[in-house]
């Protein structure tokens, strides 16, 4: 007769067959079992006050189960094609069903056997202490200092409150034009030829007119690119607001975005080496890679259910 394993019926019989008092030798003949499975089956499985057929199958079962930590192949194929995609661990551990712990071991275990998937991994740089006076040459004409923003742009409840940077390229030759929106983190990211105020001018105010009418506010450093700010402000009908010198935090969500864009563009990279198509692709990653902050969501998801139809041409 081949083997196969008690039944939870008939854990039942044993259990009713040892109250009514009868041996194990008895029980397997009943249930046509040799004794020494009888005999094993209560010992090992029974509970401290005695043998009852409920938790002996649950401790069978938990004990046959085909090591339950082996993570089986597809879901670490899953792991890795969010890592090529410059996920962090914790954002994988929000959509796949393995631990952040697991994620991180499974990444060591790949470096020692001479992998690559280490590289995928954002790693902070320590920031440079600034030094020297501010400068006061051609200082911006009408600026609005961000102490007199809208407190309400704090709390960071509405869509449209937005940040601005440029990211400079090689030899100060080229340029990012990065904007980012406080409540959603949605980025919009564009390659300039230069850093002069015109083409800065015009690069933004073509990313956001087509939603113009969902814009409050832009807050930028100090930048002389935004040097044509009243027009810019003027052309997209929002305030414009300029962050204190040298207070990078108080602009932290494009700095955040900025660091992860460095994970594609390398701090100075000849810009006219990549091309607007890998720009559109940095892009789209981003705006779709989820974000703890917002419930592990992505800032694509977020815009298409709170603004739907009206943003559409930008998810």
């Amino acid at each position: 007769m081949n083997y196969t394993h008690l039944t939870q019926e008939e854990r039942y019989q044993i259990y009713t067959l040892l109250r009514e008092g009868f041996s194990k030798r008895y029980i397997a003949w009943r249930l046509n079992r040799s004794p020494s499975t009888i005999s094993r089956e209560i010992k090992r499985n029974r509970a401290r006050n005695g043998y009852f057929a409920k938790h002996a199958n649950k401790v069978a079962r938990r004990r046959h189960c085909p090591n339950p930590k082996r993570i089986p192949c597809e879901i670490w194929a899953h792991v890795i094609s969010y890592l090529d995609l410059q996920w962090s661990p914790e954002q994988i551990a929000s959509r796949v069903p393995v631990s952040l712990h697991s994620i991180y071991r499974f990444i060591r275990q790949d470096k020692n056997k001479g992998g690559t998937l280490f590289h995928n991994l954002r790693f902070r740089n320590q920031r440079k202490r600034k030094y020297g006076s501010p400068e006061t040459r051609g200082q911006l004409s009408n600026r609005k200092s961000i102490h007199d923003r809208p407190i309400e742009i704090e709390q960071r409840t509405r869509f449209g409150d937005l940040e601005i940077d440029t990211i400079v390229g090689k030899k100060h030759q080229q340029s990012l034009v990065s904007i980012v929106d406080r409540k959603t983190g949605y980025l919009w990211l564009k390659k300039c030829s230069s850093r002069k105020a015109e083409e800065i001018c015009q690069t933004t105010i073509s990313l956001l007119e087509p939603i113009k009418d969902q814009l409050k506010t832009i807050t930028a450093d100090n930048g002389k690119e935004f040097s044509l700010h009243e027009y810019t402000a003027q052309e997209l009908e929002i305030d414009w607001y300029f962050a204190d010198p040298y207070s990078a935090w108080q602009r932290g969500t494009n700095e955040n975005t900025n660091g992860l864009i460095r994970q594609y563009i390398k701090k100075g990279s000849n810009l006219n080496a990549y091309t607007d198509e890998y720009i559109a692709e940095i892009t789209q990653r981003l705006n779709h890679r989820p974000r703890k902050r917002l419930g592990f969501k992505s800032p694509s998801q977020v815009l298409w259910q709170q603004h739907g139809v009206a943003l559409q041409m930008l998810i």
